[in-house]
């Protein structure tokens, strides 16, 4: 009668810890709502500064700076006489020689600038080494959606991208073989503000 009332307590005891693993919960903090209204359905270039994740690569954080072009006011730019200063990347720009064509200002100081319209009526420079000139806008952590693709475009002869996993996006970065730039990293943000996307694209510089 012992044994057997020992047995039932035994079993009763492995039910109780067996219950109380299948009701065990996790939960995480939700995405801040600033974050979420500021990227959620969006593209941006952006820079990639890092990652985290675990052993499985189930859950993967996402590090982005993101830029934007340096631009400048169309009144301002066409007004712009020989003599005068743009400031360039930070630095002034003092202007030798002024030339215009169909899509903008050609500036000649110690190196030459090109200066085009933009759709929101704004001017950008571009040097004649294709340089161009960005501010950081923001820096912020991300998840990669559960469906992130990473469309590597960076050979300038294939017909199409070349549709990989966040797997190998992270190999890449990991061994230096991804140099993410303002200039060739596209991110793209579903609606619950995950980044769904990432596009590496051709430049002379990757």
């Amino acid at each position: 009668m012992m044994k057997r009332l020992i047995s039932l307590l035994i079993l009763a005891g492995l039910f109780l810890v067996l219950a109380g693993t299948a009701s065990a919960l996790t939960t995480k903090p939700v995405m801040p709502e600033l974050l979420h209204d500021l990227v959620a359905g969006k593209t941006f270039k952006a820079r990639m500064e890092g990652y985290a994740t675990d052993e499985e690569m189930k859950n993967v954080t996402l590090y982005f700076s993101v830029y934007e072009q340096e631009s400048y006011l169309a009144d301002e730019v066409e007004n712009l006489a020989v003599g005068d200063t743009i400031v360039i990347g930070g630095d002034d720009f003092v202007i030798r020689k002024i030339e215009t064509d169909e899509t903008g200002y050609k500036m000649t100081g110690l190196y030459t600038i090109y200066l085009s319209k933009n759709d929101k009526g704004l001017y950008t420079a571009i040097t004649d080494t294709e340089n161009r000139f960005y501010k950081n806008v923001f820096s912020f952590e991300v998840q990669a959606a559960p469906d992130f693709k990473f469309l590597d475009s960076g050979d300038p002869e294939a017909e199409k991208p070349v549709e990989l996993t966040i797997k190998e996006l992270i190999e890449r970065y990991s061994d230096e073989q991804l140099n993410s730039m303002e200039e060739n990293t596209v991110i793209t943000f579903d609606d619950d503000g995950l980044v769904k996307q990432l596009e590496y694209l051709y430049t002379p510089w990757n």
